[in-house]
């Protein structure tokens, strides 16, 4: 019975409230934190600008305000009093928010969901019917009001979704002891902000169920391990390739389950592969720059293939963040004048221009940067798990609240998915390196510029490397928004490709050729615009990787060679992959 639920939900609150409130008293500092202050200050002040330039404005907002009254009437009408079921605004497509058929069927709920549909709606339209507003500061109402309006979807309520409280009746309120449970054990993994899981936390194993390509590591120092995989083939390319994974999280999304490792088949069609796994940066590396990642990092790992396997040349391969870390290591090597180290680069979905950074430009302004450099100087590195959360939120509908209601309202066990799992654990950022990439690369953009940008004691200028590039992005990514991608290669001298994938950040790079999901758009001229470029370009079917690998070929002498030795003398093998730093977990620091 409900009632003996009740009872019970109410005992476990109780037992577990006195932890909650000392966890409660604790995050105070962090509710009051510089941080949360910024975004309150922000926030005030774009609504002081918004209210001011909409009450210029009684003309749009009377014709808005106008047009929700009678729609509201209408679907009044509609369910109320006629029993109508024919909706007179429907949910976006993809938004999977109210495919229960109560939601239609049920007049009540039916009403519920188109008057909040509605509101939604009218909400947004009205901040894109005010005019005045700089483009920065309208982007930033709109991003922070979807983010409300979301989060009080009747979706996420029991007493106002019909689902959750049929199924609540059902279990007799099992499902929500079970939901408390998983909250109680999230809210004690998070930081500041409650990271929902999204996977089963304990499927995976590093090196048994993920990470298992076979490899070594050949090289280690206080910022990466070197990996280099055994050969799959009889004969390899002869220019060895190196993958740059991104620092901000963990390298085996390029090496997931055999099935979709992007490694494995670049191994299957004859490359030697070197990858590098990042450390997992604490206090002690708050220090460490920027610049460190190329000079401590991509310059120490080319150096050591080279040694290994006798090259003078390799190719290499960045994805995200770990692109620009390449970017500035080619601009590197051209600014010290340097012999051609690098053949040729990739870049998988790598701002180099960040001036159209996408809706994570929501959080790019001085006053709020401002703070989260005083809470990482403090803390000495940007915890991973807010990251996580914030890029989440990015889309919070599909990977925040439907976790929310599935985890803690439904009781479900999550299911074992491992992009999932990847995607849950989460790197830490050092906080000197945090600050700088906030500051000069997506605040001031310097990284365009002639001399904008120091690394090793040189200016980086992207219009000096002259070697080719690829560049990989995909039409829906929500973190490095394709069109900022494109205007970062066109900063970029030497010979360029543009290739453009279906799907977003992660889905749309690993989209292994056997799976015929998602196709990719090609055009071999670099048009002045993103749009144009699309608007002439040809859509392809199967993987971008095939297309990819084509490409490649052009910088492999035609003729292969026997696979390369497994490390050398001066860089010896020191353990299987995938290595030390990628299992490192740091305390948490609460």
């Amino acid at each position: 019975m409900l009632q003996h639920f009740f009872s019970d939900y109410l005992v476990k609150l109780q037992e577990t409230n006195q932890k909650w409130w000392q966890d409660f008293e604790a995050s105070k500092a962090a509710v009051n934190s510089p941080l949360n202050k910024a975004m309150q200050e922000v926030n005030f002040e774009d609504a002081a600008r918004f209210v001011e330039k909409a009450a210029n404005q009684p003309a749009a907002l009377l014709k808005l305000q106008t047009q929700w009254w009678e729609q509201q009437l209408q679907i009044w009408q509609n369910v109320a009093l006629s029993g109508n079921t024919q909706s007179v605004i429907e949910a976006e497509q993809g938004d999977k928010r109210f495919s229960n058929e109560a939601w239609q069927a049920e007049a009540m709920y039916s009403f519920i969901k188109q008057s909040y549909l509605l509101f939604s709606k009218t909400y947004m339209d009205t901040i894109d019917a005010i005019e005045g507003l700089d483009e920065k500061t309208k982007e930033r109402i709109s991003f922070f009001s979807r983010q409300a309006i979301n989060a009080l979807s009747p979706s996420n309520f029991i007493a106002t979704n019909p689902e959750l409280l049929k199924l609540t009746i059902e279990k007799n309120g099992e499902n929500l002891l079970t939901g408390l449970e998983l909250l109680k054990e999230d809210v004690a993994a998070s930081a500041d902000i409650l990271k929902i899981r999204m996977t089963n936390n304990n499927a995976f194993r590093l090196g048994a169920d993920i990470a298992t390509t076979p490899g070594d590591v050949v090289y280690q120092n206080e910022l990466f391990e070197l990996i280099q995989y055994r050969p799959m083939t009889e004969q390899v390319n002869a220019t060895p390739l190196l993958i740059v994974p991104p620092f901000i999280n963990k390298y085996y999304i390029l090496d997931l389950t055999a099935k979709n490792s992007m490694v494995r088949w670049l191994l299957e069609q004859g490359h030697s592969v070197f990858m590098i796994s990042w450390r997992n940066p604490g206090p002690a590396q708050a220090n460490v720059e920027f610049g460190d990642y190329v000079t401590e990092g991509v310059v120490k790992a080319v150096t050591a293939i080279e040694e290994i396997t006798g090259q003078e040349e390799i190719n290499a391969a960045g994805y995200c963040i770990g692109g620009t870390v390449l970017a500035c290591t080619v601009g590197y090597y051209a600014a010290k004048r340097m012999k051609k180290r690098i053949k040729s680069a990739t870049f998988f979905t790598t701002l180099l221009d960040f001036s159209q950074p996408g809706e994570v430009g929501a959080y790019i302004n001085d006053t709020i940067i401002s703070a989260i450099e005083a809470q990482n100087t403090a803390k000495g590195y940007m915890d991973g798990r807010s990251l996580s959360v914030t890029f989440s939120l990015l889309r919070e509908n599909s990977l925040y609240w439907n976790y929310y209601v599935d985890n803690y309202l439904k009781g479900s066990s999550p299911v074992d998915f491992d992009l999932l799992y990847w995607n849950s654990d989460s790197t830490n950022v050092a906080a000197t390196t945090h600050n700088f990439m906030l500051r000069e690369l997506y605040l001031n953009n310097k990284l365009v510029e002639e001399r904008g940008v120091k690394v090793g004691g040189v200016w980086i200028d992207l219009n000096k490397i002259r070697i080719p590039s690829y560049f990989i992005s995909t039409k829906e990514d929500h973190i490095a928004l394709w069109q900022g991608t494109y205007r970062g290669a066109l900063n970029m001298g030497g010979n360029k490709t543009f290739v453009l994938g279906e799907s977003g950040h992660i889905a749309g790079i690993v989209n292994h050729p056997a799976k015929n999901k998602y196709g990719y758009w090609l055009n071999d001229n670099l048009d002045e615009s993103a749009e144009e470029w699309l608007s002439n370009a040809q859509r392809k079917d199967g993987s971008w990787w095939t297309h990819w690998d084509q490409w490649l070929q052009q910088y492999n002498p035609q003729e292969k060679v026997a696979p390369y030795r497994q490390g050398s003398e001066l860089n010896p093998i020191l353990k299987e992959a995938p290595g030390e730093y990628v299992k490192q977990v740091l305390p948490i620091l609460k």
